[in-house]
């Protein structure tokens, strides 16, 4: 994460926290005209030091260091770490409790976040909001993802990261896609239209010989030639062949070995 991702978080935490009604309030309030609040947050101009100890005198709470340096965490004040299992030993998260002595928050204010090794990042503000950020994947970048999406090194370095808000959590691995193609669109209220994203929650491979039922917006299935957003209809034990229909009536049924396939994710919901 560079100086102006880490500045760019501090301002999403201000506006979030109702510091700041938008960014053309918070531009005012430090002192900037909205055209050059939004050059600098944009990277267009050089990130002055000058702008940096505006937004910290705004909101004390946030760590100058961090954002001219990338030391330390968003906020000035140490967490207390606190590691915990969340998936039956396979994934750990940290729960960041942070203190501070703001006059304007509250401990009780501060969110609970949470990690897992796969990249995700949970994000759980008191109220009930909840925010969930993933890497996202376009299906045009198959061939990269499919040849690093074990490794979360390679995975921060060939893609962005994207944040949802999310109504539910569950714990698992999640991911967002960007589709390609009108597989799954026939118009109807429950389809994916070309160009949509999706976050989707992995399937475990164990699973997988189970069966899969009928899911409200599908799967998508990361193949060792493609990536594929497929309604799931029938499976074969034996032979662990998949058939896969698509919701747009152009498409014919098509039977996939689950040999060839590296990971399934369930749609849980679409942005378009």
């Amino acid at each position: 994460m560079d100086k102006i991702q880490r500045v760019n978080e501090a301002v999403k935490w201000v506006v979030f926290e109702g510091l700041a009604k938008n960014h053309t309030d918070l531009a005012q309030k430090l002192g900037y005209k909205k055209s050059s609040f939004s050059q600098i947050i944009n990277g267009r101009v050089n990130l002055s030091n000058s702008f940096v100890n505006r937004l910290v005198t705004f909101a004390p709470i946030l760590n100058r260091k961090w954002l001219l340096t990338g030391e330390g965490s968003l906020f000035l004040s140490q967490p207390k770490i606190v590691q915990e299992e969340v998936i039956k030993g396979q994934m750990k998260g940290i729960n960041l409790l942070l203190e501070n002595e703001s006059t304007y928050l509250t401990k009780s204010d501060i969110p609970e976040i949470l990690y897992n090794k796969r990249g995700n990042t949970f994000t759980f503000y008191p109220g009930g909001k909840m925010y969930i950020e993933v890497f996202k994947i376009p299906f045009s970048r198959h061939a990269t993802y499919s040849e690093h999406y074990f490794d979360i090194e390679q995975l921060k370095k060939h893609f962005v990261s994207v944040e949802f808000s999310i109504d539910y959590f569950e714990l698992g691995y999640y991911q967002a896609f960007e589709v390609i193609g009108d597989t799954m669109n026939a118009g109807n209220i429950e389809d994916t239209p070309n160009g949509a994203e999706v976050l989707a929650r992995e399937i475990n491979r164990d699973l997988w010989g189970g069966g899969f039922k009928r899911t409200k917006y599908g799967f998508i299935l990361v193949t060792k030639d493609h990536i594929l957003h497929k309604d799931i209809i029938q499976y074969n034990a034996k032979t662990e062949v998949v058939q896969l229909s698509s919701r747009n009536a152009n498409y014919s049924i098509m039977e996939y070995n689950l040999k060839d396939v590296l990971q399934i994710f369930h749609v849980i919901k679409r942005f378009f």
